[in-house]
This record gives C-alpha cells, structure tokens and sequence, in this order.
C-alpha cells in the first residue's frame, strides 16, 4: 500500500458532484462522487479514493475502490443530515487496513479484501453507512459512530 501524492492522482470538480480523476496530470474520463480529493491510495494494482462534498454542514464521504482500469468496483458514504465531518488522521496499517477519524472523531476503518464478498445490507454496515452495492463488498467498514451532541 502506498498513498498517492497530487501529482499521480488527482480530481478535478466537473459537476456540483462528481469529479474527474487524473493520472500523473492526464485526463482519464472517468468519474468518481464527491468534490474534494482527501486521500488515494494504491494498493497491489487498485485505488482507494477518499472524497468529501466540500459541504461544511452537511460533508458526506464517498469511499471508492476503483480496479487498474479506474472502473468503480465498491463504494460507500459515511455521513447524514446535518452532520459534519473532517478527514483527519489516517493511518495505512499492513497488510489491507486503512484508519481515519470522520465525524465526530470517531475512528474507521476501512478492511480492503483479496475478493468480494457476500454481506447482507443493514446488517454489517456502521450506523451512517450507505452502499451502492448492497449484497457485495470489496471492502469491509467498521465504525462506531456516536451521535452528535447537540451544544447549548
């Protein structure tokens, strides 16, 4: 595993929510959700690309895991109404385990897997987790969100 400097990967906004990716400064075509790259990861011939919306009420992230063509093959967002969020404090653990604080601080992490998987929805998902693709998971999400304090 190794994280992806500005000039390997890159995004680059090209609707309210999609952006476009860059290799090493080149236009792939290909699009991803979210508008602000935070990290992209590469790992054996995949990509992992954490993005946020840029929203400062509402920041959802959008992890993707993307296979040696740039083709989405999993997806998740962490995130609600009215809830924000900052990346922060990530941290690559070997051989396939991503942390980061999202959200209130709270601790993910993010288990890369060698082959999909079989997961029942609403059943292994993290409160304030939603996938694209329900019943097969390249990637595991574990978290335990609390739920904001609302200040007085």
């Amino acid at each position: 595993m190794n994280i992806l400097s500005d000039h390997e990967f890159s995004t680059k906004l090209v609707s309210s929510d999609k952006s476009c990716i860059f290799l090493s400064g080149t236009q792939t075509h290909k699009n991803i959700e979210g508008a602000y790259l935070e990290l992209c990861v590469k790992i054996d011939e995949r990509f992992i690309v954490f993005m946020t919306d840029d929203i400062p009420s509402e920041d959802m992230l959008h992890i993707h895991l993307l296979d040696k063509n740039l083709n989405v093959i999993d997806s998740a967002t962490i995130g609600g109404m009215y809830s924000t969020g900052s990346f922060e404090n990530y941290n690559l653990q070997e051989p396939n385990k991503i942390t980061f604080n999202f959200i209130g601080g709270n601790e993910w992490v993010v288990e890369l897997l060698k082959n999909k998987e079989f997961r029942l929805p609403f059943i292994f998902s993290p409160k304030g987790v939603y996938r694209k693709s329900l019943f097969n998971q390249h990637f595991k999400l574990h978290g335990n969100p609390s739920a904001e304090v609302e200040s007085k």
